[in-house]
C-alpha cells in the first residue's frame, strides 16, 4: 500500500502541489478575522463551483448522473450550512465590507475540494471502469457538489447583513 501511494504521489504533476499550496494560503487567510467586499465574498464560491462542476463533468462527462448528482450535493450544502450557521461571526462595517470572523471552517472545505478531485483522478486513473458505476459517479458529483453548496451558502449568509441592514432602514417619505 505504501509502495503505490509513493508511486501516486511521485507521478502527480508539480502544478498540483502548486493548486495545494494556493488553497492552504486561502484556508490560512480565512482562519483568521478579515474584512472583505461583497464581490470578492461572491468570488470564491463562484469560482470554486464553476470549478467543481467542471471537476465533476471532467470525470465522468456530461451524464444523467452528473446531472442529478451536482446538484443534489449543492442542494445539501445548502441545507448542511443552515444548519452549522457559518460563519457564526460577522457584521458589516460602514465602508459596505464584512467583517468575518476567522474560521477553520473554509480550510477543511478547500482541503476537500482538493483532496477529493485528487482522489476521484486517481481511482479513475487506477480503475477506468468506476467511471462508468452509476454509485460512484453520483456520490463523486454529489461530493463535489456539497462542497460548492457550503461555500455558496456561506456567502449568502453574510451578504444577508446587506440585506437585514437595507430592510432595517426607514423608507423616506415623498415630500407632498
Amino acid at each position: 500500500m505504501t509502495q503505490i501511494l509513493t508511486t501516486v504521489f511521485a507521478r502527480t504533476p508539480p502544478w498540483v502541489w502548486l493548486i495545494l499550496a494556493v488553497l492552504v494560503a486561502l484556508g490560512l487567510k480565512q482562519a483568521v478575522d478579515h474584512s472583505v467586499s461583497a464581490g470578492r465574498l461572491l468570488a470564491q464560491p463562484l469560482v470554486l463551483g464553476a470549478l467543481s462542476l467542471h471537476s465533476a463533468i471532467s470525470a465522468f462527462g456530461v451524464h444523467p448522473w452528473v446531472v442529478l448528482g451536482w446538484p443534489l450535493g449543492v442542494a445539501m450544502g445548502v441545507q448542511l450550512n443552515r444548519w452549522l450557521g457559518l460563519p457564526r461571526r460577522m457584521t458589516i462595517q460602514a465602508d459596505g465590507r464584512f467583517r468575518i470572523g476567522g474560521s477553520w471552517a473554509p480550510m477543511a472545505l478547500l482541503m476537500l475540494i482538493f483532496w477529493l478531485r485528487y482522489a476521484i483522478v486517481v481511482a479513475l486513473a487506477v480503475a477506468p471502469a468506476l467511471g462508468g458505476k452509476p454509485s460512484f459517479m453520483v456520490l463523486g458529483c454529489a461530493a463535489y457538489g456539497l462542497a460548492s453548496g457550503l461555500f455558496g451558502a456561506r456567502a449568502w449568509r453574510v451578504l444577508g447583513l446587506r440585506r437585514a441592514r437595507t430592510s432595517a432602514m426607514p423608507i423616506p417619505m415623498a415630500s407632498t
